[in-house]
């Protein structure tokens, strides 16, 4: 097995993670092998860009049932019911617009893309307008997991 060296494994890599796992850890695998910021923060961005069409029209089909409807479904359900649980996150939502970009940039569990994406469906978010603010957050929340790490690796060095 070779290292992971070249530039094509890492991107490889790096799209895997943020695919499977998400924004913050593939921003945070990123930063943690030294890929370049000219490298990764526009592929975030791109890999963001391309899940909301994505999620959206899953959301508009959502009236048919087919497998990934049906799991979507669930998801949403899930997020519903940990709206209702989390003090956090109903406070965001609370905030309109600006919790809709937060809910989408914050590096917690249970938010993200997909999170801000089924929230904007249902406060009935123009597809414009949606893509607009979940592409604000999502550029705000690499800024926040790059300025996490970069703290915490300056907190290391110091050891």
């Amino acid at each position: 097995m070779e290292p992971i060296t070249g530039t094509g494994n890492l991107i490889l890599l790096f799209t895997i993670i943020h695919f499977t796992l998400g924004r913050s850890f593939s921003v945070l695998f990123a930063i943690f092998n030294q890929m370049s910021v000219l490298l990764y923060f526009p592929l975030a961005l791109a890999f963001d860009y391309v899940q909301i069409p994505v999620y959206g029209m899953l959301l508009e089909q959502s009236s048919k049932k087919f497998f990934v409807v049906r799991w979507l479904t669930h998801k949403t359900d899930n997020v519903i019911t940990s709206l209702n649980q989390r003090p956090l996150l109903k406070k965001v939502m609370s905030l309109g617009n600006v919790g809709l970009i937060l809910l989408s940039a914050l590096p917690i569990r249970g938010f993200g893309i997909l999170s801000g994406s089924i929230v904007s469906f249902f406060l009935k978010k123009s597809r414009r307008e949606g893509t607009i603010l979940l592409m604000t957050g999502s550029f705000i929340g690499i800024f926040i997991v790059m300025g996490i790490a970069k703290g915490v690796f300056k907190i290391l060095s110091f050891f």
